[in-house]
């Protein structure tokens, strides 16, 4: 009987050893994992010295003497910070999910397949002009040296057992596409809505029900937008369309009741209840401010993710 106690303690001795190690470890990990937030790191590629402050919240402002360097610091930052978020987000648009989480992301990689994105982000960097692929370029190299930075990789790795590939300059172009698949529906039905009513509609109907935008809009190229009119009768008369068809009860909605409702990208049909998304923003001239600055603001229409979906940071 002692024996067999002794063989029992003995063993969870030992499991207690052995969770005690696993627990040692996992933390140096998890701590070699995060962002350098103190000290002087040396990043080649620079032109000058850049300063990176961040504030109590952690929110970084970045100062560099140009543009590259200052791309090339947020790189760094980036990649400190969020880098798995930036995986995934390159891997839903270039369909490449699978490859780090496994067959369960195959059906997303399969839908999105078909659109070739990588294939276009590659096309899309190689037009860039010199000037701004040199942007690309030191924003690029930044995160991959914040990669290496890191004493041990994400957390996220350790859990999938996958390495962290190396960022590529199309990837950036491939979260920019990650944002489009996001903003989209994924039958195109808005799309097929508008040419069904573009078909049918007369033109001025149409205008009028799909406006390309409103008198609030400041468009970047061309003059202000106008306001389609009302259509009248003479263009569309609703009652003449009814003639010689019986009149059917207008159905009272019940509690239960989903109608179709789309705003954009946004949709709520059979049942099945989807938040619109999108955004808005304004800007307000120098001249109507007090201190003569110019203001520009805008509202993400997306839901509170951990981490955040968008990463905050002052460039200089």
């Amino acid at each position: 009987m002692r024996r067999v106690l002794r063989a029992v303690l003995a063993g969870l001795a030992v499991l207690l050893v052995a969770a005690m190690a696993a627990a040692f470890w996992a933390r140096a990990e998890l701590r070699g994992s995060l962002a350098v937030l103190d000290g002087e790191l040396q990043l080649p590629g620079l032109s000058a010295p850049v300063e990176i402050e961040r504030d109590a919240l952690g929110i970084p402002s970045v100062r560099g003497a140009s543009r590259g360097d200052v791309a090339r610091a947020t790189g760094f930052l980036h990649a400190q910070d969020r880098f798995f978020q930036m995986d995934l987000a390159r891997r839903r648009a270039a369909g490449e999910l699978a490859a780090l989480a496994g067959p369960r992301a195959l059906a997303l990689d399969r839908e999105i397949r078909i659109h070739r994105f990588r294939a276009q982000a590659q096309r899309a960097v190689a037009a860039m002009p010199a000037a701004e692929r040199a942007i690309l370029d030191a924003y690029t190299d930044g995160v991959n040296a914040g990669l290496a930075a890191l004493e041990a990789p994400p957390f996220e790795y350790l859990l999938l057992r996958q390495p962290a590939e190396p960022w590529k300059a199309e990837d950036s172009m491939l979260v920019v596409l990650s944002m489009f698949i996001t903003l989209q529906d994924s039958d195109g039905s808005y799309e097929a809505t508008l040419a069904t009513m573009a078909d049918l509609l007369p033109r001025p109907v149409f205008d009028f029900l799909a406006p390309r935008g409103s008198d609030w809009d400041t468009p970047i190229v061309g003059g202000p937008f106008a306001m389609a009119p009302v259509p009248g009768p003479e263009v569309y008369d609703l009652r003449s369309r009814r003639e010689g068809r019986p009149s059917q009860p207008i159905p009272r909605p019940q509690p239960d009741d989903i109608s179709m409702l789309d705003l954009g990208v946004g949709s709520r049909r059979l049942g099945v209840e989807r938040e619109a998304l999108g955004s808005n923003n304004f800007a307000v001239a120098g001249s109507l401010t007090p201190n003569g600055g110019a203001l520009v603001a805008n509202d993400m229409h997306l839901s509170i993710r951990v981490p955040n979906t968008w990463y905050r940071a002052a460039l200089e």
